[in-house]
């Protein structure tokens, strides 16, 4: 084991340690022994940084959440239509959701929501609700100005449609890449997003 000292940033060592034991192992396997080992640090430094595996479990699930939605959140082109902003957004998060590491989080998550409910509240408001409720913010202000969509929507209105949209793209790829299925080509991929950005717009 390197000696600690001679590791500046032992924070981002053990989280990226238990990054790969979490989602290697699962949560009952992996032990704080072998997280200290991979992260060349001791167990009581650990303990430094996180009250028990449990506190460093939820850390963990919620860091790579907001990782991987990472490329959802960044600004979108003012100038660019809403057409194409939602094909964007679209391309995105779906490729996002079929990620490896989302799949292999995903999985992490559902198999220990039952035991910890508050980090699959944690995980879920890092994720499919920041989308909705981004996606929710720019339908608003879009159907405002009465030249993208043909009439104003209510709050609640886009909130609707926002999360049929995100369910949309879903749809049952994410379940294929959980089960192991092959994905469909990526230029299937993008027809399909194209699809559901003309079903919501054609919906407003």
């Amino acid at each position: 084991m390197p000696a600690e000292k001679s590791r500046p940033d032992k924070h981002h060592a053990i989280t990226q340690a238990a990054s790969e034991m979490f989602l290697a192992e699962g949560f009952e396997r992996a032990s704080l022994d072998q997280i200290a080992h991979r992260a060349g640090v001791s167990k009581q430094t650990i303990y430094s940084h996180f009250a028990d595996k449990e506190a460093l479990f939820k850390a963990i699930c919620v860091e790579l959440t907001e990782k991987l939605t990472i490329p959802l959140r960044q600004p979108r082109e003012k100038s660019a239509d809403l057409r194409s902003v939602l094909i964007k957004l679209g391309d995105d998060a779906l490729a996002m959701m079929l990620h490896p590491a989302s799949l292999d989080l995903h999985r992490l998550v559902m198999n220990a929501a039952a035991r910890f409910p508050e980090l699959g509240r944690a995980a879920y408001e890092a994720g499919a609700a920041r989308m909705i409720d981004d996606l929710a913010t720019l339908l608003t202000q879009r159907s405002q100005s009465g030249e993208e969509l043909p009439r104003p929507l209510s709050e609640a209105e886009a909130r609707v449609l926002a999360e049929q949209f995100i369910g949309m793209l879903r749809g049952f790829h994410q379940i294929r890449g959980l089960l192991g299925v092959a994905a469909i080509p990526v230029a299937e991929r993008r027809d399909y997003v194209h699809s559901c950005v003309e079903l919501l717009l054609r919906g407003v």
